[in-house]
């Protein structure tokens, strides 16, 4: 039973925040869209999908910006909390360092999960 509701505690926010990312990538034009929103599932992919959620993560972090600046919009992407959040996470596969480093991995991983809805709600309301 604490198996099944420690699971349920990292999968559903992990579910909402990869379904947020998913339609942050949506709400960028195609032009400056790295990858189409629906390949962040690939994250959950075992043993790839932390790879591949760090590439994607950096990716598209960066889009946002092109996309503000398109539509001259104030705003930024959140860039910086998203390559410390990678740092922390990649820190967090290493021995010793990992119980160092995953408090602060799960504040930032939160801050950014932010920082992304806020972009998606922006690019939401420029398109309507």
């Amino acid at each position: 039973m604490t198996l099944v509701m420690l699971t349920a505690a990292i999968l559903v926010p992990a579910i909402i925040y990869y379904l947020t990312l998913h339609q942050t990538m949506n709400a960028i034009e195609g032009g400056n869209r790295p990858f189409p929103g629906g390949l962040i599932w690939l994250a959950f992919v075992p043993f790839l999908g932390t790879i591949w959620y760090m590439v994607y993560a950096i990716l598209l972090s960066s889009a946002p910006k092109k996309a503000f600046a398109r539509r001259q919009l104030p705003g930024d992407a959140p860039m910086g909390v998203t390559v410390a959040t990678v740092l922390l996470i990649a820190l967090c596969m290493g021995p010793y360092l990992n119980l160092l480093s995953i408090i602060p991995a799960i504040v930032l991983w939160i801050i950014q999960g932010v920082k992304m809805a806020n972009c998606k709600r922006v690019l939401a309301m420029c398109r309507a």
